[in-house]
């Protein structure tokens, strides 16, 4: 039996073997992740609300409020909608959250906690979880605008939620935040040393406000910081050369999310992006055009998966993967308010496949796990899986990922 020397847990070297043994079950728990998310969960709410961080409570990516995140037994990421009828039950057990399948014991969770930071006020009195959203990652996701023009113009995405959130007016206090302020909440968290990653992204605007707006967000940050690691998410410009200037004002990664690689679907799907962006090839050309001034892994994409075929899910990842483009994706939740509220999203085996074929894509065209979190906002849920298949797990517990410190 082969020993891996350089690997020790417990002060004892690690065998090959235990660790396949360990990878199966990490990946035992991503798919229990998934059937979760299908199925939904059952507590009580009164026994569970002891353990739900305030913080995660009034974070706006909370909206249909219940339990927020949380973390299986070994280490994996997910969130469950209350269900009644579901397998997956919660149970307070020695004063602790114990997730049960129907009714054998899977082990202690641990909820998703906040970073206190998020608490502090900015001069201007909102508090930072007003401005950015601070990730597990030591990370920050700012959603500039909360409301999408397209609504206006009856080219919403049908998919989409993005204007109803909006209408959340607790979770969603700043409906469209100056420049000053991201720089400013951006200040704090970073000093806090939680800003090793900032993601910005909003609503459908008009391309030139669009570019003005994040250029001066850049501009704000670097009358205190020399650089930033962040990434900028936009929509295609109609003149590609545009986007060197995202690059040249700091950012280091890009991303203009596709949502749907069926050409067909897409324009159904996405009726604004297909009139207001040159349409489905447009967006093709400016992600390949973008690795040319990013490179290789620096360039993002979504798909919103469940909205087509798995095969053409597959097709568009390994396409945009061979120009260099990391193309991540997220499970479909139909929302309400939408037009396609009351459809519903592809069993768990569905989107056990794609995320199993996905990432070996990611691999096979040689992703970093960095890579794999800085690019939009689709979460860990395919960067998790990368590091399972990658090996970064210690003993028998998945590492919680951080970004490279800047400072």
């Amino acid at each position: 039996m082969a020993v891996v020397a350089q690997e020790i847990y417990n002060g004892l070297p690690v065998t090959q073997s235990r660790k396949d043994d360990v990878r199966q079950i990490l990946l035992d728990e991503a798919k229990l992740s998934l059937n979760i998310t299908e199925k939904g969960i059952s507590y009580d709410a009164e026994e569970i609300k002891r353990f739900l961080d305030p913080i995660e409570l009034k974070s706006g990516f909370n909206r249909g409020g219940g339990i927020t995140g949380f973390s299986l037994p070994h280490g994996y990421s997910t969130r469950g909608r209350f269900a009644r009828w579901t397998p997956y039950s919660l149970v307070v057990e020695d004063a602790r959250p114990v997730l049960y399948d129907d009714g054998a014991r899977i082990g202690e969770i641990i909820f998703n906690k906040g970073n206190p930071v998020s608490e502090q006020l900015l001069s201007t009195g909102e508090k930072v979880r007003d401005i950015t959203n601070i990730s597990a990652q030591g990370g920050l996701h700012v959603m500039y605008s909360n409301e999408c023009s397209l609504k206006d113009l009856g080219e919403d995405c049908l998919y989409c939620a993005f204007n109803e959130r909006a209408k959340d007016g607790a979770l969603n206090k700043v409906l469209l935040k100056s420049p000053r302020q991201v720089a400013e909440a951006y200040d704090i968290a970073r000093k806090a040393g939680a800003a090793n990653h900032f993601r910005i992204t909003g609503g459908f605007v008009p391309e030139r406000r669009e570019l003005e707006y994040y250029l001066d967000v850049a501009d704000a940050i670097k009358e205190k910081y020399s650089s930033f690691y962040g990434c900028a998410v936009v929509g295609a410009p109609a003149d590609l050369s545009v986007l060197s200037k995202y690059k040249e004002a700091g950012f280091a990664n890009i991303s203009t999310n596709i949502e749907v690689w069926d050409k067909n679907i897409f324009a159904a799907m996405c009726p604004g992006k297909e009139k207001r962006n040159g349409g489905w090839q447009h967006w093709v050309d400016a992600l390949e055009y973008s690795v040319e001034l990013f490179g290789k892994g620096n360039v993002h994409s979504a798909i919103v998966a469940g909205l087509e075929p798995l095969e053409s899910t597959l097709e568009g990842i390994e396409y945009l993967a061979s120009k260099g483009v990391v193309c991540h994706f997220s499970a479909f939740r139909p929302e309400k308010g939408t037009p396609l509220e009351g459809y519903r999203s592809p069993e768990a085996a569905w989107h056990w496949e794609l995320l199993d074929k996905a990432t070996d894509i990611f691999r096979r065209y040689g992703f970093t796990t960095l890579q794999m979190y800085s690019g939009n906002a689709s979460g860990p849920h395919s960067a998790q899986f990368f590091q399972i298949k990658a090996g970064e797990f210690e003993g028998d517990k998945l590492v919680p990922w951080k970004f490279p410190s800047l400072d």
